[in-house]
């Protein structure tokens, strides 16, 4: 293993601190301890930036959050309001989770050569964002209206399960031909989404080569698994 430069021991070093951030919403001083055989004292001096851990430390500290972690941090922020609608705002809106959760992107589909990122507004987009930034490639949102000052798009209809539709606008030239694409969606529900990304790939002769998504609905995830070839990652399914 070669020896990491200053700035990458740094990163390092801040990351865990991010890492211990992150659990200490979720889990106790004592459950965090538990995991990285750490002194109370010490985590609290860690997690309010009095001290940076030791490269060593450090890695251990990374080393506790795997996909099953974020699995369950995912689970803890789920949200149900009295009708039963699913809500996951602390998810989408967690910057630190979401930084978590690309990583693990860019490590599941980093072998397939990502060279654009695409999904539907609005909730996808901040997930998405994330991804983008770990693959370092461009981001395309489809959405419901055409945006000014462009001239020309790539239309799909996007048909619900009850049969209403609306129609999805990409700007032209924002997917090349060719082009490995991931789609990115932060909850599967009925799959009319991905259909429509995958629509829209299939217009610009692109290639849809995997599939993103925090959260999905078992049937409908089934179902996709069934007619797609690429591989599919879901944290959560429900």
């Amino acid at each position: 293993m070669h020896p990491l430069n200053k700035y990458q021991e740094f990163k390092t070093r801040l990351s865990a601190i991010e890492v211990l951030i992150l659990l200490k919403k979720e889990y106790t001083y004592k459950e965090i301890c538990s995991l990285i055989n750490l002194p109370t004292p010490v985590l609290s001096r860690y997690v309010n930036g009095h001290i940076l851990p030791s490269i060593e430390r450090a890695e251990q500290i990374l080393s506790i959050l795997g996909e099953d972690r974020l699995v369950d941090l995912i689970r803890r922020k789920i949200r149900y309001g009295e009708d039963g609608i699913l809500d996951h705002s602390e998810v989408i809106y967690d910057s630190n989770l979401l930084d978590k959760i690309g990583g693990l992107a860019l490590k599941e589909f980093s072998h397939l050569g990502v060279e654009k990122v695409l999904t539907v507004e609005v909730d996808g987009i901040p997930l998405a964002t994330e991804v983008a930034r770990k693959f370092n490639v461009g981001l395309v949102v489809a959405k419901a209206r055409k945006e000014m000052g462009i001239r020309e798009f790539v239309d799909v209809k996007k048909v619900y399960t009850s049969g209403a539709y609306t129609y999805l606008f990409v700007p032209k030239g924002s997917i090349k031909k060719e082009e490995n694409v991931l789609l990115v969606d932060d909850v599967v529900r009925t799959g009319s989404t991905v259909d429509a990304m995958l629509k829209i790939c299939e217009m610009c002769r692109a290639n849809a080569i995997g599939l993103f998504t925090l959260i999905s609905v078992k049937p409908s995830l089934l179902k996709l698994r069934e007619r797609l070839t690429a591989p599919i990652v879901t944290l959560v399914e429900l």
